[in-house]
């Protein structure tokens, strides 16, 4: 080797050995705590991970796992879980994965939140800028305790339930960042502890949110806490989900262990429910304004048509997986407020739609309704829109309408979408929640708070909104706790029909019974446009008693000796 070879070897070796870090990884694009607080937006997008795992629309899955729905699309999840393959390694209620990723991010937030400077305009004073500060804190803490607690009510909603030693579990709570080196074989709370995990988070966003995001006139809080937030959690948010969660703690399925009572989930609907007041009017078709009075937390969609492609009728171009079934329509009473059943009521066989309770119209395409300035027939024989007559056909002889926007068009070379929302929480749901805890809690009429409405007076303003007669002789009979009961769990599933909570409601109300109810549908004759019905079994629903509590998910229990519901 030559000398100049020697050279250049000695001088890499000099390079070498003078660059401490030549072998030194390349940044990743990870960034730690402290990059992380020196940009506040970073930090604060920890947060809106919560928000990215909120549900934006309306499936009509779950609607089709009960006794109020098929689906048409043979292939559907939902269709197999009902009819008997749900199981611990093949279920679709609930996402376990998806909640704790949640959590664990806004577990992150709430971590280094507070270190982060939010307002730092060097424009603006000092003394504004910590005003604003301070706001932000305040209003970020309060976000990340509800959405945390949404997820948490998720948890035990699908996986809560009595293991195969009697007790009544909740989920692993899991209230810090947990690393590599921590214990992650974290068993199941008590449900108790975990309702009051939920609660305790409530509590929290509650103290630290606004009840609504709007404009004050004071620029400092109108720039933290003003309507441009509004869509994000809010204090009545907060409200409407601690209702939700008493009302799931107090009922039969879970009551014995669950530390909540019928009165203590009266009262907190009561008072949430004083606040609101009363009962909006328009709220039966809540769906069709983005501004309704009814709406406490929603989402805005813009300019789609996917519910309508999914649900409008084939001859107006939708795939109609969803249909609603006899049973459900058999729910909707006579517009006198009797049940088509009672000798009272006037129904007539015959003519089944007539003189029905008008949310039957606006929730449900049925014979001879009009759509769209359309007639749509179900009948057997009608080629496009009749029973069966085609693979995207109903399957029960009814076709969705609630939720549905008319001026949506499928049209081939000529679709419009428009703007459509879905609903996190609305007010209707509150009243719901009250009358049946108060029911439970004190009977019909009962009123020990002084709040100057009672279980009874909430159900007669309800079927008063749906145009049953003032005096709606049907309800003033009723005098029991038993026969109330009927009657709410009845409203309820009419007013909140496919907004996903017959699944859930059926379950925490221990009803195999009806869990187990076959779905019908009506098979119609056309003779001369005289109409001949026949009702008939569409579906099966296979559900063993145990499926009141749903599964923990097989791999979760691989994982370590987590234990498991009973049954599965």
């Amino acid at each position: 080797m030559n000398k100049l070879n020697y050279f250049v070897l000695y001088l890499a070796f000099i390079g070498l050995i003078s660059c401490d870090d030549y072998f030194l990884p390349e940044p990743d694009n990870t960034y730690t705590d402290d990059i992380l607080l020196t940009r506040p937006s970073f930090v604060e997008g920890l947060l809106m991970q919560g928000y990215t795992g909120l549900p934006n629309g309306y499936s009509f899955n779950f609607e089709t796992a009960t006794d109020d729905a098929v689906t048409n699309d043979l292939t559907s999840a939902y269709l197999r879980l009902a009819t008997g393959e749900w199981s611990s390694q093949y279920g679709a209620t609930g996402s376990w994965s998806e909640d704790y990723t949640k959590i664990y991010y806004l577990n992150k937030f709430l971590d280094i939140y507070e270190s982060a400077d939010y307002a730092v305009d060097i424009s603006r004073p000092a003394s504004d800028n910590d005003i604003r500060n301070a706001l932000y804190l305040k209003r970020l803490k309060g976000e990340a305790y509800g959405l945390r607690a949404w997820y948490k009510f998720e948890l035990l909603r699908a996986y809560g339930g009595k293991s195969a030693d009697g007790d009544l579990l909740g989920f692993p709570i899991v209230d810090k960042t947990l690393l590599p080196e921590d214990d992650l074989e974290l068993p199941r709370n008590t449900y108790a502890e975990s309702v009051t995990s939920i609660l305790s988070d409530i509590d929290i966003a509650i103290a630290n949110l606004p009840e609504v995001y709007e404009n004050s006139g004071d620029a400092n809080y109108d720039a933290v806490m003003g309507n441009k937030l509004d869509g994000r959690m809010n204090g009545k948010a907060a409200k409407a989900l601690r209702s939700r969660v008493v009302l799931q703690a107090a009922s039969p399925a879970f009551s014995e262990s669950s530390g909540v009572t019928w009165e203590e989930a009266a009262k907190i609907s009561g008072e949430f429910l004083s606040e609101l007041g009363d009962l909006y009017q328009e709220g039966i078709a809540f769906y069709s304004t983005i501004d309704s009075k009814e709406l406490i937390w929603n989402q805005s969609r813009q300019l789609t048509l996917g519910w309508e492609n999914q649900n409008f009728p084939p001859s107006l171009f939708g795939s109609a997986r969803t249909n609603p079934s006899q049973n459900l329509v058999d729910a909707f009473p006579m517009n006198n407020g009797y049940p088509i059943s009672h000798e009272l009521s006037g129904y007539d066989p015959e003519n089944p739609y007539k003189n029905r309770d008008s949310r039957l119209n606006t929730y449900i395409i049925y014979n001879g309704a009009e759509f769209k300035g359309n007639t749509i027939f179900t009948y057997e024989g009608q080629s496009i829109d009749g029973i069966r007559a085609q693979e995207n056909s109903t399957r029960t002889g009814y076709y969705l309408k609630k939720l549905m926007d008319e001026s949506v068009s499928l049209r081939p070379g000529n679709q419009v979408s428009t703007n459509h929302i879905y609903t996190l929480f609305r007010e209707t749901e509150i009243h719901l929640n009250f009358a049946e805890a108060a029911n439970e809690a004190w009977g019909p009429n009962g009123d020990p708070n002084g709040y100057g409405f009672t279980a009874r007076t909430i159900v007669k303003e309800l079927r008063a909104r749906a145009g049953i007669s003032s005096t709606d002789t049907y309800l003033n009979g009723i005098t029991s706790i038993e026969e109330m009961r009927a009657l709410i769990r009845n409203e309820r599933r009419l007013e909140l029909c496919f907004e996903g909570f017959r699944f859930w409601d059926i379950r925490r109300w221990n009803d195999v019974a009806t869990m187990q109810e076959p779905v019908k549908g009506v098979y119609i004759s056309n003779s001369e446009n005289t109409f001949s019905y026949d009702y008939r079994e569409i579906e099966n629903r296979i559900y063993e008693p145990f499926m009141i509590y749903g599964p923990i998910p097989y791999n979760e229990t691989l994982k370590y000796n987590l234990k498991q519901n009973n049954g599965w």
